[in-house]
Parts: structure tokens; C-alpha cells; sequence
């Protein structure tokens, strides 16, 4: 399959930018696939930026190329200059310009048999930064797990509970946008895998009056406060959960993990004032009218009243 060149954000870290170039090239490419690596030095990242150039060649019956063009020093480039070149190459030259134009191009050509020479090393090198960068992306940054686990710090969070683990991810949401409709049922649809229907509605309840209860008296005399209790409304955030029940046993671990999960969400996502419901069962299911070989149902035959 033909490769096209990626689009890459110049805020983005060169190796973050090839840590998820790469897998995405091989999965493909599959093994019809190598890669060239150019080594720019860092007076040039220093001046334009760590910016990725990337340029991909696709022939028929080979392997395709990729080239990758990074502002990162070549060992050519760390050891002292005058290793390869003398220091005093341009000495005498003074306003000769042919003679200065070719010991320029002689520089050049040293230069880049050094490039050539430390390629390999400089590759292999630049394939142990990848290889780690993709090994934090997998266990470290995958699903925001860094962020959460820093944010949850020091609190019980069972991530063994599914519907938990499935919100996990949208903790780092919270700083800007907890109590946000939208983030609310994104956040939702993420813990029931598109499976609820969710809606919010505004309910009235019966309050205790105390001694600290606040005025809020509008002109309306529903408003006023008469007996020992008031009327105050709430947003409630109503879910349905539809999913299949087999077995008791399947059925008590379900009522256990909405539980548990309901105390989760209200304490992180939802504002203090609102509540939160859910109810769970399988409206799709189909009453089982006789016994099969797999599925024990209700047995009713020509003798069976329904009252």
C-alpha cells in the first residue's frame, strides 16, 4: 500500500512524532519498508526549531522509504572539529573567491564522509530514543494514565472496575470543564461504550430546614420558607444502561460496579448540587416461552393460565 507524508504539528517533539510514525508506517508497509536518516546538528535546530522533515518514496515492486531529516547532533557533530577538518582551512585566502569556494567544497566532502562514516551509530542511537518514546506512549501516556494516576494521587480509584477504567482517561478534563454538559455525557458514553441513553432533568426535593439555610427569595411564594421543610431543585443526571444479564452471579457483580462507579463519578465529575441515577437491565431481551438445549426460559404450555 502506498505511503503518504503525514501531517506533523512543529510543536511536536521529533522523537514523539516518529514513535507514532513508525508503528503506523509498519502496520502498512508491513516489512517492504526501510529508513534513512539525516542528522542536521543542533546550530540548526537552535536557529529553525526541532521541526520533523519527513520525505516518504513509494516503488513498485520495493520497499518504500522513508526518510527522516532530524535537527539532532550527528556524533560528527559532537566530537571536536579538528578531527576532520584543520582549523586554519580557509587561512590565506582572504578575497579569492575560487580558491575559498574550493576549500569549501573540500570541507564538504570530509564532512559528509564523517555523516556517512557515524550513520550507522547515529541510527541506532536515534532507534533506542524511539524505542523508549513508544514505550512510554504504551504505559505511561496511553489513555492519559500519567495525568489521572498524578491527579488521583492518594485516593482509592479500583480501576479493575470496567466502567472506572473506561472514564479514567477523561480525569485530566476535569481542571477546565468539570460539571460541563458536554464533557458529562462524553464522559458517560466513554464508562457505557455508547450503550445508555442519558438525560438531565431538573427535579424538586423536600429539604430539611436548619439553621443555615440560605435565602433565596425571588417574588415567588413557593419560594417561602413555611414548616420544617422547604422545596429546593436539583439537576439529576438520569442513565439507562442497557446490557445483557445471564446469571445471578453476573447480575450481583453488575449491581456492585454501578455502585461503586455512581459514588466514583458523582464524587470527580458532577457538580456538588447535582445528583446522580442509574438503573441498568436488557430491554431487548426476548421472554424464553419454552425450554431449549442451551436457554432455561419459562415453560408455559396449553394448560398454563396468565392472570
Amino acid at each position: 500500500m502506498k505511503l503518504l507524508k503525514p501531517s506533523i504539528p512543529k510543536e511536536l517533539d521529533a522523537d514523539v512524532a516518529m514513535s507514532v510514525i513508525i508503528p503506523h508506517a509498519e502496520a502498512i508497509a508491513g516489512k517492504s519498508l526501510s529508513y534513512l536518516y539525516e542528522f542536521k546538528g543542533v546550530s540548526e535546530r537552535t536557529a529553525l526549531g526541532d521541526n520533523l522533515n519527513i520525505g516518504i518514496r513509494n516503488k513498485q515492486n520495493a520497499m518504500s522509504v522513508i526518510k527522516f531529516s532530524l535537527k539532532r547532533d550527528s556524533i560528527y557533530h559532537i566530537l571536536p572539529e579538528y578531527l576532520f577538518h584543520p582549523l586554519d582551512h580557509y587561512l590565506g585566502t582572504d578575497s579569492d573567491t575560487e580558491e575559498f569556494d574550493k576549500r569549501y567544497k573540500e570541507q564538504e566532502e570530509q564532512k559528509n564522509k564523517a555523516l556517512t562514516y557515524f550513520g550507522p551509530f547515529d541510527q541506532r542511537f536515534q532507534h533506542l530514543r524511539t524505542d523508549y518514546q513508544q514505550w512510554l506512549n504504551e504505559h505511561i501516556f496511553s489513555g492519559n494514565q500519567f495525568l489521572a494516576d498524578f491527579i488521583t494521587d492518594g485516593y482509592e480509584t479500583n480501576l479493575g472496575n470496567p466502567y472506572i477504567k473506561a472514564v479514567y482517561a477523561c480525569i485530566p478534563w476535569l481542571r477546565d470543564f468539570r460539571g460541563n454538559d458536554d464533557m458529562i455525557r462524553t464522559a458517560l458514553e466513554y464508562a457505557f461504550r455508547g450503550n445508555a441513553e442519558i438525560h438531565k432533568e431538573q427535579r424538586g426535593v423536600e429539604v430539611p430546614i436548619s439553621e443555615n439555610i440560605p435565602s433565596r427569595i425571588d417574588g415567588l411564594l413557593g419560594n417561602l420558607y413555611c414548616g420544617s421543610i422547604f422545596k429546593d431543585w436539583v439537576w439529576v443526571w438520569k442513565v439507562f444502561y442497557q446490557t445483557k444479564i445471564d446469571t445471578a452471579r453476573n447480575l450481583n457483580i453488575l449491581k456492585q460496579q454501578i455502585r461503586e462507579f455512581s459514588d466514583f463519578f458523582s464524587r470527580w465529575f458532577l457538580p456538588v448540587e447535582s445528583k446522580f441515577e442509574i438503573e441498568f437491565g436488557d430491554r431487548l431481551a426476548i421472554p424464553e416461552l419454552s425450554e431449549t438445549e442451551t436457554v432455561k426460559g419459562i415453560f408455559l404450555n396449553y394448560s398454563t393460565q396468565l392472570i
